[in-house]
């Protein structure tokens, strides 16, 4: 009863003189942690220009000298929980009345408005209706713009994180692995109200670090956030290696004669390496764009043996490996059951012979 009976003075008031007005939003949005900006404009009988004043900002709906959230002359007045955390943004004698609350918390959530007091002790003002702050979960987080990283190469990764407050300032700050040396240089610029806190982070990546997460982290004293970002780290073909379902040995392949090969070749690279194999110095296979490439040989003949290249490329460097294929020739293989036929039919005919000749020699003796 008592804020509806203050409500309809305060609209009796503005019908009365028509030359008291505000410019402020029924609702503001802040998040926990940053800060609150209501923005209000008031107006006054022209009379009252240059003329001194002083302004206060309630958190009620009434007129409740105990929930004062800023007085422009003194600090005394205010609330415990305000203390030293509200301010005008503008100039009070330029009309401006926006106000600022830093360190925004649950608590703060509720109705504000805006009086003014003439010091002549004759005309004040309450705007009305009021402004209904609401305090939502901090999710702001910070940029991180990525950066082509090249192992042994050194190389700089920014964060960035914009905000309106200029109250309390953020700080921004990194977590990267633990084993890398870094360090890194901080900056705040401002364009307009928006406040851009900058971090730039260098260090020199090696390939261990491929897959491993850079974290940038910004902190308020009462809330905190942080994005992540997955080092990609570009490095040359190493670890070339030559594989074959066939029989390898020391670099080798045998493959009989009229049967196919299959040879594989495997590398470690990012981005994927460009795969050829060559023979003779004759390139086999179109250029492949990836980390494994098959050759496949149908129907080997004694042409094809002879040393296969590969050979991978990628824009960070080079790498290669070979093996030799050998061709087993079935006519060969023929020849040798041949020979060692032979071999054993002679061993039995000359057994038999021997034996034979052993028989009559003793019995030539028993006669």
């Amino acid at each position: 009863m008592i804020g509806r009976s203050f409500f309809l003075l305060s609209l009796l008031q503005a019908v009365v003189s028509g030359q008291w007005s505000a410019d402020n939003p029924r609702d503001v949005t802040a998040q926990n942690g940053l800060c609150a900006r209501i923005p209000c404009h008031y107006r006054y009988p022209s009379n009252l220009n240059n003329k001194p004043r002083f302004g206060i900002w309630f958190n009620s709906e009434t007129l409740d000298f105990t929930s004062v959230a800023f007085f422009s002359e003194s600090h005394i007045t205010v609330s415990t929980k305000f203390l030293h955390r509200t301010r005008l943004s503008g100039v009070l004698t330029n009309d401006d009345c926006s106000l600022v609350i830093d360190n925004v918390t649950s608590q703060d959530a509720g109705p504000y408005f805006f009086r003014v007091d003439f010091i002549d002790g004759q005309n004040y003002y309450n705007y009305l209706p009021v402004t209904q702050l609401n305090v939502t979960d901090f999710t702001d987080k910070p940029t991180i713009f990525p950066a082509e990283m090249v192992a042994g190469q050194p190389v700089t990764v920014t964060c960035i994180f914009n905000t309106t407050c200029d109250g309390t300032a953020p700080t921004l700050t990194w977590v990267t692995p633990a084993d890398e040396p870094t360090s890194a240089s901080h900056s705040v610029t401002q364009q307009g109200d928006t406040l851009t806190y900058t971090s730039v982070l260098s260090l020199t990546p090696a390939l261990k670090h491929h897959g491993q997460n850079l974290t940038c982290r910004v902190r308020y004293p009462t809330v905190s956030s942080e994005q992540v970002l997955t080092m990609t780290v570009q490095y040359a073909p190493r670890n070339l290696s030559i594989t074959s379902p066939d029989n390898v040995n020391s670099s080798r392949v045998i493959i009989k004669e009229g049967n196919s090969a299959e040879i594989l070749c495997s590398v470690q690279s990012f981005p994927a390496s460009n795969l050829t194999w060559r023979h003779l110095g004759v390139t086999l296979n179109p250029t492949h764009c990836s980390n494994e490439l098959w050759l496949k040989i149908l129907q080997v003949t004694q042409k094809d043996a002879g040393v296969y290249q590969c050979v991978a490329e990628n824009e960070h460097g080079t790498g290669e490996g070979t093996v030799t294929l050998i061709v087993e020739l079935h006519g060969s293989e023929r020849t040798w059951k041949c020979v060692a036929a032979m071999i054993v039919l002679a061993v039995i005919l000359a057994a038999s012979v021997i034996i034979t000749a052993i028989f009559w020699a003793t019995r030539c003796r028993n006669k």
